[in-house]
């Protein structure tokens, strides 16, 4: 791990999962992520790793007990910010830290199915605060060249 400071005065950390990197930013009471993905559903698998990696470290082989649930929204942003905030509140109704994640999408729809598969709270150590809710400050969902790029903060 890097630690660095940005052009814009925000520290950023720089941790990769998998292939796909994400990058932690700091934020007055919020905390971000940017990530990149070969697709939109590896994008937002990745976002939705480096939310829970924010919260806890813990190998997607340890997961536990999986949930599967669907979204329908209206933009590319709406669908990135509902799908997470799906995964927050079934971590919370559920009692799970979330670590491994598939998508599949919808095609000519702006609709993910998702598998989250977790741990119960109780057997994880924290190393971050919970997140409360994901926020459209800053967000930022975008195919580009070398593929899809996105950034999202989290109250927290």
């Amino acid at each position: 791990m890097t630690c660095s400071r940005r052009d814009d005065g925000e520290t950023c950390l720089v941790t990769r999962i998998n292939v796909m990197p994400y990058r932690v930013l700091s934020h007055t009471a919020d905390t971000g992520i940017e990530a990149t993905g070969d697709s939109l559903a590896s994008l937002i698998e990745e976002l939705a790793t480096g939310m829970f990696g924010l919260v806890a470290t813990i190998e997607p082989m340890a997961a536990e007990r999986w949930t599967k649930f669907s979204v329908h929204s209206p933009s590319l942003e709406d669908l990135v910010v509902d799908t997470l905030s799906e995964l927050v509140y079934l971590s919370e109704t559920e009692d799970l830290v979330f670590c491994a994640f598939s998508v599949d999408l919808s095609p000519g729809a702006l609709a993910v199915t998702m598998e989250a598969g977790g741990v119960p709270v109780a057997a994880v150590e924290p190393s971050g605060p919970p997140i409360k809710a994901v926020t459209y400050h800053r967000l930022v969902v975008e195919e580009r060249e070398d593929g899809w790029y996105g950034r999202v903060y989290f109250d927290v």
